[in-house]
C-alpha cells in the first residue's frame, strides 16, 4: 500500500463522481488516499463490516455480492476503472451491506471514512453526489429485474456484450473479455452452461466467439435485437452508441 501519486488527482477529476468539484475538495481526496493493489481472489471486507473506506477503482475488477447461510452467493454487481464503491463510509457507524472480492487483479484508490465525512460535512455536493451515486445502484438492480424478466438469455447476454464494448468506435469490433465467464454468468443470474449457450445463439446476430475473445460485426445489428427489449434510451444507457443514419436515436443498453 502506498500513498496516493500525484497523477491520481488527474485520474479523479476526470471520473463522473469527481468531475466539477472544487480544487480544495479534490486536493483533499488526493491528499488523504492511499493506493492499494490486490490479487485475483482476495476479499476485501464482508456484508457487516464497519464502513471504514471509500474506494474509486483505478485498475481491475471486482465483484459486488451477498451470500446465504447455505453458502450461495448471489453477485449484485461488477465493477471497474471509474466505478466508485463503499458510499456507505459517509455515514457513522454504518456498516457495507454487501461483501467485495477481487475478481481480476486490481488497483484501488482507498479514502478513510473519516475523509470522507468531513468533507461532505463541509460542501453539501459531496453528499449530493453520494447519495446519487447510490441511488444510480438501486435503479440499475431494478432495471435487471426488468431485463430478467423480458429479455430472453441471448438478449440478456448481448446486452452485456454492447456495455463491455462501451469505448469502441467503428460498426463492429473485437474484444478480450475482461473476467471469468462464469461470473459474469453468475451476474446475470445465469448457470454457466446457460451463459455459453446464449452466447453460441447471437451467431445469427454477428457474434463470434474464440475462447476469451468476442466479435461483433455490427454492433447496430446487436442493439436491434437486444435494446427494443429495454426501458432505457441511448442517452442513459453505458453500452449506448451511435450510428451514422440513426441520428443518435436508437434505444440501446
Amino acid at each position: 500500500m502506498s500513498t496516493a501519486e500525484p497523477t491520481t488527482l488527474n485520474f479523479l477529476i476526470n471520473l463522473p463522481f469527481f468531475k466539477g468539484q472544487g480544487s480544495t475538495e479534490l486536493e483533499k481526496f488526493q491528499v488523504n488516499a492511499t493506493i492499494a493493489e490486490y490479487p485475483k481472489g482476495h476479499q476485501l471486507f464482508a456484508a457487516g463490516d464497519k464502513a471504514e473506506k471509500f474506494y474509486v477503482i483505478k485498475q481491475g475488477w471486482i465483484k459486488l455480492y451477498r451470500s446465504t447461510f447455505e453458502g450461495e452467493e448471489a453477485v449484485l454487481a461488477i465493477f471497474t476503472r471509474g466505478d466508485v464503491f463503499g458510499e456507505a463510509a459517509v455515514f457513522e457507524d454504518a456498516t457495507y451491506p454487501f461483501s467485495v472480492e477481487i475478481a481480476e487483479n486490481a488497483r484501488l484508490i482507498e479514502i478513510p471514512a473519516p475523509v470522507l465525512r468531513e468533507i461532505a460535512k463541509e460542501n453539501a455536493d459531496v453528499m449530493k453526489r453520494i447519495m446519487a451515486s447510490m441511488s444510480r445502484e438501486m435503479s440499475k438492480l431494478q432495471l435487471e429485474n426488468e431485463h430478467l424478466s423480458i429479455m430472453t438469455a441471448p438478449q440478456r447476454v448481448g446486452c452485456l456484450l454492447l456495455q463491455l464494448s462501451t469505448g469502441m468506435v467503428g460498426n463492429g469490433g473485437t474484444f478480450t473479455f475482461p473476467y471469468d465467464k462464469s461470473l459474469a454468468a453468475a451476474r446475470l443470474g445465469m448457470k454457466p452452461e446457460t451463459f455459453s449457450r446464449a452466447l453460441s445463439q447471437l451467431k445469427p446476430f454477428g457474434v463470434t466467439i474464440n475462447g476469451s475473445e468476442i466479435k461483433i460485426n455490427s454492433f447496430q445489428c446487436l442493439m436491434q435485437y437486444v435494446c427494443g427489449h429495454c426501458s432505457l434510451h441511448a442517452g442513459e444507457c453505458r453500452g449506448a452508441k451511435e450510428f451514422l443514419g440513426c441520428g443518435g436515436k436508437s434505444r440501446c443498453h
